[in-house]
C-alpha cells in the first residue's frame, strides 16, 4: 500500500470522506460500489467492487462460446478493464485498460456496431488495429456493470454478431441480478 498523507476523522454516523483528488485518480464516482477488507493488524482496505469479476469462470465460458459461434474476437469488460477474452490473441487483451471514452458508449445502454474512423471511440488507447466492433452493455437491476465486445481487425460486423452480443449480455445481466 502507498501512503497518501491524508488523515480523515470518522463522523458520528460512521462515515469518512475520500478526498476528491484520490477519487478522481482512482475513478471513483458517486455510487461506485466499494468492498471493505480488514486485516488483523488493524488495516482497512477499500477496493472498487465489480460483480462481473466475481463471475470469472462464467465470463470466460461466455467469451469462448461467442468465439466458437462467430469466429470473432470477444472481450468482456467491466467499466475499466478486460476481465475475459477469447480469440486468437486473447492473452494480449486480458486485464488491458479500456479507453475511458468507451464508458460513455457503454452507458448509452444500447447495443451498437462501431466502425472506426479518426474520431471514433477506441476500445483501447493503443488501438491494436481494431477497425470494427459491437458493444453490448451488461445491465442488472437498472445499473450498467460492463459490456461484451465482439471485434474484427479487418471485416465489418453484422446484425448477427450484434444479436449474439446482446443475448449474452442479457444472460450475464440475469446472473448478476
Amino acid at each position: 500500500m502507498k501512503a497518501t498523507g491524508v488523515v480523515r476523522r470518522i463522523d458520528e454516523l460512521g462515515r469518512i470522506v475520500i478526498p476528491k483528488e484520490i477519487r478522481r485518480t482512482l475513478k471513483i464516482k458517486e455510487g461506485t460500489p466499494l468492498e471493505i477488507f480488514t486485516e488483523d493488524s488493524g488495516q482497512l482496505l477499500l477496493k472498487k467492487y465489480s460483480p462481473i469479476v466475481e463471475l470469472g469462470e462464467l465470463a470466460r465460458e461466455v467469451c469462448e462460446s461467442i468465439f466458437l459461434a462467430t469466429e470473432q474476437n470477444v472481450l468482456i469488460v467491466n467499466m475499466e478493464n478486460v476481465i475475459a477474452s477469447s480469440g486468437p490473441n486473447k492473452n494480449t487483451y486480458l486485464e488491458k485498460t479500456v479507453d475511458s471514452r468507451l464508458e460513455k458508449l457503454i452507458n448509452a445502454r444500447m447495443t451498437q456496431i462501431v466502425s472506426m474512423s479518426e474520431e471514433s471511440i477506441r476500445i483501447f488507447q493503443d488501438n491494436y488495429n481494431i477497425k470494427f466492433y459491437v458493444v453490448s452493455p451488461i445491465m442488472a437491476n437498472g445499473d450498467v456493470f460492463g459490456a461484451i465486445i465482439i471485434f474484427d481487425e479487418k471485416n465489418d460486423l453484422t446484425d448477427c454478431e450484434k444479436k449474439i452480443a446482446q443475448s449474452f449480455a442479457d444472460y450475464i445481466g440475469k446472473q448478476l441480478g
